[in-house]
């Protein structure tokens, strides 16, 4: 099985984030699709002044929104706008999540990979650590917050891609440049009133020119920005995969399974582990994670996490 194949576990949750968000999007087009074809057929909604005055319709979610049929279906476009606004700047947080939690459980798997880093730890941090169940998780958190968080997503993919050794900046150059023209998108939705700044003009000349004007967004936006995020990760995810998951993760989802279901056996958890993750597990991988789980009784960071991703299988 090529590693291109095989999924890590924060790509697994962040491919469900992803599905949801277009979904969520498509679902409320489809709905305003369908609720205008049934007031304008036989011009339905002339018949009445108020959504709620439609008969059984005087409850929620109709009074909520208590305006006229008509009214309803002018302000579609409008409502629509504010949704796929929403829907870029979740796939973008979807993103950063993404980089985030998988950098940090990264660091935590295998720590060696800072050792030519170089910042500050205040002896003040260094003494919260002892009151932490896991110095390694406290040392990854600690990482990934003062080395990679808060950097534009071209330095922190720079910066992952040198802690790992995955060559992606380079190869992929031309898409980390497309995906950081959707980071400025989604900035400028949030930060500036959805007008196009100076920073948009300057970096997609070809679609935004006039500073002040308000964004313009079609479906093709909403769809791009999920294309090419998932292609994005989905190419780190399997630098990541070879440099430092490896069967890291597949085992670390045998001992979550175990702890949810002692009663499950071994070959029932790799089928599991092996569904969720396209990872080729092996009865004797399954024995030695659950082995290592009940004689350490380790602490696994972000359970909550991974016990919801096997709950939901």
């Amino acid at each position: 099985m090529k590693d291109n194949d095989i999924n890590t576990i924060q790509f697994v949750l962040f491919k469900r984030r992803l599905t949801s968000e277009i979904r969520n999007y498509w679902y409320c087009k489809s709905s305003f699709e369908y609720s205008t074809r049934w007031w304008k057929d036989d011009d339905r909604y002339k018949e009445c002044d108020s959504l709620t005055k439609w008969e059984n319709d005087n409850c929620n979610p109709f009074n909520s929104i208590d305006i006229s049929p008509k009214e309803y279906i002018e302000l579609k476009d409008s409502v629509l706008y504010s949704i796929r606004c929403n829907t870029i700047i979740n796939i973008v947080t979807a993103f950063e999540t993404y980089l985030y939690y998988q950098s940090k459980h990264s660091i935590y798997l295998a720590p060696k990979i800072i050792e030519k880093s170089t910042f500050e730890i205040y002896a003040g941090e260094l003494a919260n650590s002892y009151t932490m169940k896991d110095q390694k998780e406290w040392l990854s958190e600690l990482i990934v917050r003062k080395y990679i968080k808060n950097n534009s997503h071209r330095e922190m993919i720079k910066k992952i891609d040198s802690l790992i050794k995955g060559g992606i900046y380079r190869s992929q150059e031309p898409l980390i440049e497309r995906w950081c023209k959707k980071v400025l998108l989604r900035n400028a939705l949030i930060h500036n009133s959805k007008l196009i700044n100076e920073e948009l003009i300057a970096c997609w000349p070809d679609k935004y020119s006039n500073v002040g004007e308000k964004i313009s967004l079609d479906d093709g936006d909403v769809i791009r920005t999920h294309s090419i995020a998932f292609e994005l990760v989905k190419k780190m995810d399997i630098q990541f995969q070879r440099t430092v998951i490896k069967e890291n993760d597949a085992r670390l989802l045998a001992r979550v399974s175990f702890l949810i279901d002692k009663n499950k056996s071994h070959q029932q958890i790799a089928v599991q582990v092996f569904h969720t993750l396209n990872y080729p597990i092996t009865r004797d991988i399954v024995t030695s994670a659950i082995v290592y789980q009940e004689k350490s009784r380790a602490y696994i960071p972000d359970y909550n996490l991974l016990e919801d991703l096997i709950r939901n299988i």
